[in-house]
């Protein structure tokens, strides 16, 4: 008897096993209180008799979908109680011998079925509840699947015993899928996920990367079908354990116009970037919104460095970025053009720029700044170049009255004195005096032409520049048989030359024609203020890296407080000497250039009464012909 209910249930026969309850009765009747077992008391036995047929109760109560059967069975399983209860001669008087009632079989059994019969009722109608939500959900979502204008598939999962999916089945598609894809609903039933979507799409589609993704990475996918030239965002929903909805939105449209805005965009980027300005949109806290640069690799600047930074924070100096946001606010506030001009340091040098700030929307501006470093460096340069002017023209005046006093007495000189020894009765040694006056006023007036020549050079920037291998032994010599011939009788002057390395081949890379001549103008200075004493010139090795050559005399000197004026064109000491001879004023700016030109400084030290001393240091490159001792 009991094999019955177990036997019926282990085959699947829910209802056998359901009516094999009903034999309990019998079954407690045979072991409990039949007349087959007289030595076990009824009374004793009743409270498991109720046991048993509580738990038959609960078995039905549980597994039952029939009312009536339970309620049969509580009929039975009462009257199997009562007639126990009269077997034992307690049926009569057991409300006088249970005591209190709730001891009392009958009670108890009658409470129990009470209460599991309403709790059955209550989760019955939470049962019911929840099947029609899910049959109006389940509606729903027919209903959504067969009228949502998204292509939607309908997908079962078939698994093997360890529960994993072994195979994908496409169950139905909607009337979206199939006008989607131009196929039919009985040509996809029951047929493998992936040869149908390999077949819609006309190439290899992994549904499985839909299908096997983690529900927390679940998020929608993009996928472009080239064949058919669509885009589609797929969605995956899994409403049961073996039940999917692939869902696929097509957003070919989105797709395109966002293609078609972001060429709009490039075609509008390319049109700014022709324009030679740089474009900001800044908010009205000092944030870059936006920005497009032509000459990005001129900056080096990226989007990254730009865009969410404040424009206290890209590199501006403190006050100008006050003052940008300053310009800022009172563009949004009254609608107006703010222009700023500013500097920029670039990786690649220094520019200029010109920013103008107006209103884009209520809460930003667009700033245009435009390099105007050409511009201004040409005003600047018009601005020197006028400067300059002036001063030439001033020069030039300056140059001319004093060029035509300085002219004038030394060819009154040449001009008088010729005519002296027109005459015949002029002594021998009077003529040599006379000859010697016209010489040298006739060297003074080739100096000052060869000075206004040289300076003419140096205003016009034609100065002849060859550097080239100069041999400086024959450079020196030559200046030193020069000026050994010119040096005036009346004056007791001895001229010495100063040679550091006799080798006739010594010589550095340098112009030997601007070097002679910056040389030659020391020596004629000194000449011409030394009276009586030595000039020496030379040139010494100094750390065989630089060649110093210097010119000192024993001449008048210069005052201390004459010192910052020397250098002065056509500025001339006042002195004894100069006060008697004639002089442009140019000789010492003219050696300061030349010897700026050829890579030096030209220096002194003067003592009056004791004399001068010149000097400057050329770089010893590629020289040759000396030799150093280590």
């Amino acid at each position: 008897m009991a094999a019955l209910p177990i036997t019926c249930a282990i085959n699947g026969r829910i209802s056998c096993s359901l009516n094999s309850t009903f034999f309990l009765p019998l079954v407690l009747y045979a072991f409990y209180f039949s007349d087959f077992n007289p030595f076990i008391p009824s009374y004793d036995t009743v409270y498991l008799s109720v046991f048993w047929l509580v738990i038959g109760l609960i078995y039905l109560l549980i597994y039952s979908d029939s009312n009536q059967r339970i309620r049969a069975f509580f009929y039975i399983g009462f009257f199997t109680i009562g007639f126990q209860l009269f077997k034992s001669n307690l049926l009569i008087n057991s409300f006088s011998h249970y005591k209190p009632i709730v001891i009392n079989p009958l009670f108890i059994f009658l409470v129990i079925f009470i209460l599991t019969y309403l709790m059955r009722m209550y989760f019955t109608s939470i049962i019911k509840k929840q099947e029609d939500q899910i049959t109006a959900v389940n509606q729903g979502i027919t209903k959504v699947f067969q009228d949502s204008g998204f292509s939607v598939a309908q997908i079962r999962a078939e698994r093997d015993e360890a529960g994993n999916i072994v195979q994908l089945i496409v169950d139905r598609v909607n009337t979206s899928f199939e006008s989607t894809f131009k196929i039919n609903l009985y040509e996809v039933q029951e047929q493998k996920a992936e040869y149908i979507f390999g077949l819609v799409f006309k190439s290899d589609f992994d549904i499985n990367k839909y299908i096997y993704a983690k529900s927390k990475n679940r998020r929608p996918k993009e996928y472009h079908a080239k064949v058919i030239e669509k885009w589609f965002k797929i969605h995956t929903l899994q409403p049961g354990y073996n039940k999917f909805y692939i869902i696929f939105e097509d957003i070919t449209k989105t797709k395109t116009k966002i293609a078609e805005l972001e060429d709009s965009k490039q075609r509008y980027k390319v049109l700014l970037e022709a324009i030679p300005d740089i474009f900001f949109v800044i908010d009205k806290d000092g944030t870059y919104e936006d920005f497009v640069i032509k000459e990005s690799d001129l900056f080096k600047i990226e989007d990254a460095n730009v865009i969410g930074s404040t424009i206290f924070e890209v590199g501006f100096p403190e006050n100008m970025a006050e003052k940008i946001y300053s310009c800022i606010q009172n563009s949004l506030k009254s609608n107006s053009i703010e222009t700023i001009e500013y500097q920029m340091n670039t990786p690649n040098g220094t520019f200029l720029y010109e920013m103008r700030l107006t209103k884009l929307n209520s809460n930003s501006v667009i700033s245009i700044a435009r390099d105007i470093t050409k511009r201004k460096t040409a005003e600047f340069n018009l601005e020197k170049a006028l400067v300059r002017a002036e001063e030439s023209d001033k020069l030039k005046s300056a140059f001319l009255a004093n060029l035509s006093h300085e002219i004038r007495t030394p060819m009154n000189v040449i001009t008088n004195f010729t005519r002296i020894m027109a005459e015949s009765d002029l002594q021998p040694e009077e003529k040599m005096e006379l000859n010697d006056a016209i010489s040298l006023n006739g060297k003074q007036l080739l100096n000052m032409i060869d000075n206004t020549i040289h300076l003419s050079k140096i205003e016009t920037q034609t100065v002849d520049i060859s550097i080239r291998f100069s041999n400086i032994n024959g450079v020196l010599r030559d200046i030193y048989n020069k000026y050994l011939v010119l040096i005036p009788d009346s004056k007791n002057i001895k001229l010495n030359l100063g040679i550091d390395v006799p080798n006739t081949d010594f010589g550095f890379d340098t112009d030997p024609n601007i070097l002679g001549e910056a040389i030659s103008l020391l020596v004629d200075n000194a000449v011409k203020y030394t009276l009586k004493g030595e000039i020496n010139f030379k040139y010494e090795m100094v750390s065989n890296q630089w060649v110093k050559f210097s010119v000192k005399d024993t001449g008048i000197g210069i005052p201390a407080d004459e010192f910052k004026n020397i250098f002065g064109r056509f500025y001339r000491i006042q002195n004894d000497i100069n006060n008697t001879t004639s002089g442009s004023g140019l000789g010492l700016p003219i050696i300061q250039h030349y010897v700026a030109i050829l890579g030096g400084e030209l220096e002194f030290e003067s003592d009056p009464g004791v004399g001068s001393t010149f000097w400057f240091s050329l770089p010893f490159k590629n020289g040759k012909g000396y030799l150093s001792i280590v």
